[in-house]
């Protein structure tokens, strides 16, 4: 009508998918701040086994691939769309409980500014006044549960895989749909511009943090009972077993006909290139920026961004007259993975590889036992960690694949929305078990080798 504002309503859609998705962050990003709080020095404290089956149940929900969850869980959603609220609990309890292990880990890297003693002060002195306890308790926290908020919250906010199969109404999938189905790339990018300014927003926050306070790691302790134990047996059980043992019940009739007629050959073998090459770059990079505060930063907001938004800037910059003759080539997706594995390479680096004594002395022995078991062991686990999370990525690999080498779950997540079959949990059990049989076969290997050498 004239004289009436026309509105755009795919813009109206995504303004209110992003500040859906926005709270939903925020409350997960809170959500993890609460459960590392007490988790984070629990399992500091845990020695021997005990400590290994612990961080195996935190970190295996991190760990287990998106597509398995939405896949296993699909029909359970899909009924829960007649209602809002059961759809949102489900989607928020899943992601929840996948992000929640980061948090901890930042959480046990990260150290308090204040120390044990001076917290035990506190406890004798402090004012009976509620107020100046917890402003106290907030400071003596430091930074670290706003950077590990920051970095859930970026993770949550730019979720698309564990969505996209149960329709849950968010930005990355509303930009995501706009963009294969035909929308300008120009306008899809216009489309993502608040979303992308809300994460500039939350890195630079992080970035600005005062990570550099002096600390002292809090005294471990194990005073927190059973309830440990009880989360992380519930939290693996949940998003890992429970999901493999739903896909792994369906898949048994329809293993037959896939052996038949197996048509993953060609999609298994580019994922398993384009996770080695992402792999094997990020380690790379990651060792050269390790000393430098500065450039990691640089290199790790590009993957914290989410790798939506990273397919559709990668796939802007190839669209470019002096890059167009690259743009149907691997080096847009391999490029694309690189970034996204860098946050996770860095933070492994963090965990395994920090320089200690006991390395130096291994060095300066030339032990090769000693220093396969204190570093390349160690480097050895991390990219195969690297090489998994790069295998089992679908967003990228939807975007910026090239024409004839497509990823497996590409193809696996396009099937996935025309329900659950037996052949289809059968192809999605052999796509999650080859990374598993390449890192096995890849390590007999090394290890023959190694004892071959006297390592």
């Amino acid at each position: 009508m004239p004289g009436v504002a026309q509105v755009d309503l795919r813009t109206v859609s995504i303004e209110a998918q992003t500040a859906l998705a926005l709270a939903r962050a925020l409350f997960i990003a809170l959500l993890a701040v609460v459960v590392s709080a007490p988790l984070a020095p629990w399992l500091i404290a845990q020695r021997g086994r005990a400590g290994v089956v612990a961080w195996l149940l935190l970190l295996a929900p991190f760990f287990t691939p998106p597509l398995l969850v939405s896949y296993a869980f699909s029909k359970f959603a899909m009924a829960l769309l007649v209602s809002f609220w059961g759809h949102e609990t489900l989607y928020i309890v899943v992601l929840a409980l996948k992000l929640i292990p980061v948090a901890v880990v930042l959480r046990t890297l990260l150290p308090s500014p204040l120390s044990p003693e001076g917290r035990h002060v506190f406890r004798i002195l402090a004012p009976p006044d509620r107020w100046t306890r917890f402003r106290f308790h907030l400071r003596a926290a430091g930074h670290a549960p706003w950077i590990a908020g920051g970095l859930v919250f970026l993770l949550a906010f730019a979720d698309f895989e564990l969505a996209s199969l149960w329709g849950v109404k968010t930005w990355t999938m509303a930009v995501f749909d706009a963009q294969v189905g035909g929308y300008a790339l120009g306008a899809t990018l216009k489309l993502a511009a608040r979303p992308l300014i809300v994460q500039l927003g939350v890195l630079i926050a992080i970035a600005f943090a005062k990570r550099d306070l002096p600390g002292v790691h809090e005294e471990p302790t194990s005073r927190a009972g059973r309830m440990p134990w009880a989360y992380l047996t519930f939290s693996a059980g949940f998003i890992s077993l429970i999901p493999l043992l739903i896909v792994t019940s369906q898949a048994i009739t329809g293993i037959p006909s896939l052996l038949e007629n197996f048509v993953l050959g060609g999609q298994l073998a580019a994922s398993v290139v384009f996770a080695v090459v992402a792999a094997v770059a990020a380690t790379t990079i990651a060792a050269w920026v390790r000393q430098s505060p500065v450039f990691q930063l640089a290199v790790i907001t590009p993957g914290l961004l989410g790798a939506l938004i990273i397919s559709l800037l990668l796939l802007t910059l190839f669209q470019l007259p002096l890059l167009r003759a690259l743009y149907d080539t691997p080096l847009p997706l391999a490029i694309a993975l690189t970034l996204l594995l860098l946050p996770l390479a860095l933070l492994l680096g963090a965990l395994w590889l920090q320089p200690s004594p006991a390395l130096h002395i291994a060095r300066q022995t030339g032990s090769r036992r000693l220093l396969w078991q204190m570093e390349t062991r160690p480097r050895a686990m991390a990219a195969g960690i690297l090489f998994c999370w790069a295998y089992f990525d679908f967003t990228a690999s939807s975007i910026l694949a090239p024409t004839g080498f497509t990823p497996v779950f590409v193809r696996l997540h396009n099937l996935a929305h025309y329900g659950q079959t037996a052949v289809l949990s059968a192809m999605m059990l052999a796509a999650f078990a080859t990374p598993i049989l390449v890192l096995l076969l890849t390590g007999t290997a090394w290890r023959l080798y190694a004892r071959g050498h006297g390592r």
